[in-house]
């Protein structure tokens, strides 16, 4: 009995907690940032007429932002250095139909920081329900997902299970 006791003890204790893994590229990345990812939505919707932002996200392994935006009629991919300077502003293909989100991204991204008192890094829509955006706020080196709804309503928060 003692030892299926231990046998026990190592099992559990071998389990973890749980936790996410600690992003610390994905923190120091956000160190080297100039700008939020929240900035960098508004620098590529000001450098295109009548857009509208969709999707961000940092991508660490270039120290870019990667903005997806609709700008007339189109689908663009605007890629942003970390001083919020475009590098390139490329079309990405037609618009698909969707959910058009009451509030904006900048919107969301605000609000998703504030939930849990982090910086945004990542931006899509859900992909249960297109009209809830995912947005990916790491808290010191610990990823959050904060799922927003059109009218800025927190829908959920959990510890983040996505490989950015």
């Amino acid at each position: 009995m003692k030892r299926a006791g231990y046998f026990m003890l190592l099992t559990v204790a071998g389990c973890g907690t749980g936790d996410a893994p600690p992003r610390h590229e994905l923190r120091a990345a956000v160190d080297r940032a100039q700008y939020s990812l929240g900035d960098a939505v508004g620098f590529a919707e000001t450098s295109m007429e009548r857009s509208t932002s969709l999707s961000a996200r940092i991508d660490k392994d270039v120290d870019q932002f990667a903005v997806g935006a609709i700008a007339a009629d189109q689908r663009r991919d605007v890629r942003l250095d970390f001083a919020g300077h475009v590098v390139s502003a490329r079309a990405a293909g037609p618009v698909l139909g969707g959910c058009r989100a009451q509030i904006t991204l900048a919107e969301s991204l605000a609000i998703a920081e504030a939930t849990v008192k982090g910086a945004a890094v990542a931006a899509v829509a859900d992909d249960d329900d297109p009209c809830l955006r995912e947005i990916q706020v790491l808290v010191d080196t610990t990823l959050w997902e904060v799922k927003i709804g059109p009218d800025g309503a927190v829908v959920e928060t959990e510890l983040s299970d996505e490989d950015l």
